[in-house]
């Protein structure tokens, strides 16, 4: 039995070896840690499903900070323990973390690829906007199989990480209740996302996991 302590900005779906363990039961705003326990044969690979929660649908946005269309960030970390309480497994820069929705952008010539990489560091975020008529939504397709255990995902950019600054946790009761966990002396996890935490919304990450049940 293996138990996964996740707390994401803002839903995540979990896989192991390619089958559902567990979901957010709050798709939106609320921030909220969950626990999801599972069984597997070592090794296995969990694969996650991370995506931003988005008012304005199809551009990336919410209502926020004053502005009817700001660009929200995201933001996962992770850990998983087996059955003695040992850390097995946590979220680091030796995740894969594939882009395959961006938004809000204004000018679609600031996004560019470099070999696997969807980059968007060239665009930029506006404060307090409330007109988002001219916003776009950039879309990749997901490889349908991109759960499974033997999905090729070599190709895909290791994981940008964050700190706990960057991604605005320390007034979430939710991540530091369990600071004991996420936040081990011995086993620092990590938030990741993609290289842009804003305007990124949608990425599957995934690690092989290769532990062991004594």
């Amino acid at each position: 039995m293996y138990t996964a302590y996740v707390f994401a900005d803002n839903y995540f779906e979990m896989y192991v070896n390619g089958i559902a363990v567990g979901r957010d039961n709050v798709p939106f705003t609320q921030f909220n840690s969950n626990i999801v326990r599972f069984k597997a044969k070592a090794p296995f690979t969990v694969a996650m499903h991370l995506v931003d929660w988005e008012e304005n649908l199809g551009i990336g946005s919410e209502s926020n900070n004053g502005s009817e269309f700001h660009a929200g960030d995201g933001g996962l970390v992770a850990v998983i323990k087996d059955k003695d309480n040992n850390i097995i497994a946590k979220t680091d820069e030796t995740w894969k973390a594939q882009t395959f929705y961006t938004a809000p952008i204004r000018d679609l010539s600031c996004v560019s690829e470099s070999g696997s990489e969807r980059l968007s560091s060239n665009c930029v975020t506006t404060a307090n906007v409330q007109d988002g008529s001219a916003d776009y939504g950039l879309h990749w397709e997901l490889p349908a199989n991109w759960q499974q255990a033997d999905f090729d995902d070599s190709s895909w950019p290791n994981a940008t990480t964050y700190s706990n600054q960057t991604i605005g946790v320390d007034n979430k009761s939710a991540y530091t209740n369990f600071i004991d966990i996420f936040d081990n002396g011995k086993a620092d996890s990590e938030f990741i996302w993609s290289t842009n935490v804003v305007l990124d919304n949608e990425r599957p990450s995934r690690i092989l996991c290769n532990c062991h049940l004594d």
